[in-house]
């Protein structure tokens, strides 16, 4: 049995040392050097400023998960096989309804407090979010007009002008691997909050999910803003509305995310010029 923890503590701190070393990326090796190509790297960057947020705490979850599921395996099955497989699970456990799990743990009143301060934090970074990635789209819609204006006032050849949009596809390829990427994450901790506030008002993710979660957000714009800022109505029902302004802005952020192809498929081209 001894031999079993022993075997068990050393696969669990070198799976979590593997889950957390293998994730760590530089913001250089995401977005690229500056060689003073790019007009709009100063947005990439401060769109990729913005993910950090996003993904530290799912990466710990994850980790945790799989260093208790290692233990587990070994204790279970006295084997490295074990150890393997109950990390998978424990991994799963640690990003899929830990959030809530964890909060739990203080009691139903502190979890809702907390849940609800966590969201307050979560709107405000994804409203970070889609500003930074609004400023980039639109950087890059502004350099793919001048090539064309540049084009087609003959300031430049069709040789130069197929070179700037070439480097412009690139450029935007670049953007949606990084938008994408950081929108993958804001999905799992979107997940994580539509299970606690599932978990806090049954049924309540589901009513989010198909846009009925707070029907006066559906009436006009001036109604959504009171209905998302105000401080009435139960911790319950607040955390919903916030869970509900957290999905829609997110939604935002994927259309955003998705249109970066599209922009480098039809529009950086000089077919329409």
């Amino acid at each position: 049995m001894r031999s079993n923890r022993a075997k068990a503590s050393l696969v669990s701190i070198t799976i979590v040392a593997m889950a957390l070393s293998g994730c760590v990326t530089t913001q250089q090796d995401r977005i690229g050097a500056n060689d003073g190509t790019d007009a709009c790297y100063q947005y990439r960057v401060a769109l990729d400023s913005t993910g950090d947020y996003y993904a530290e705490d799912m990466l710990k979850g994850a980790a945790i998960g799989a260093g208790v599921g290692a233990l587990t395996g070994v204790l279970a099955s006295g084997n490295l096989k074990g150890a393997l497989i109950g990390a998978a699970a424990g991994a799963a456990l640690g990003t899929l309804g830990g959030y809530w799990n964890s909060k739990a743990q203080q009691g139903r009143d502190q979890a809702i407090l907390g849940v609800m301060n966590d969201l307050d934090t979560e709107n405000q970074n994804l409203n970070r979010t889609q500003v930074a990635l609004d400023q980039l789209v639109n950087c890059r819609r502004a350099e793919i007009a001048r090539v064309k204006a540049d084009y087609k006032a003959q300031r430049i050849g069709k040789p130069e002008a197929e070179q700037r949009m070439t480097l412009i596809r690139a450029q935007l390829d670049k953007d949606y691997a990084i938008a994408s990427s950081i929108n993958q994450n804001i999905v799992k901790r979107r997940d994580e909050y539509l299970i606690a506030a599932d978990n806090i008002e049954p049924g309540a993710a589901e009513r989010i999910r198909t846009k009925t979660a707070v029907k006066e957000q559906t009436k006009k714009k001036k109604a959504k803003q009171a209905v998302t800022t105000t401080a009435s109505g139960t911790p319950a029902s607040q955390v919903v509305q916030r869970t509900n302004t957290a999905f829609e802005t997110s939604e935002r952020i994927n259309a955003t995310t998705g249109s970066i192809q599209q922009i480098a498929q039809k529009e950086a081209t000089l077919d329409a010029v």
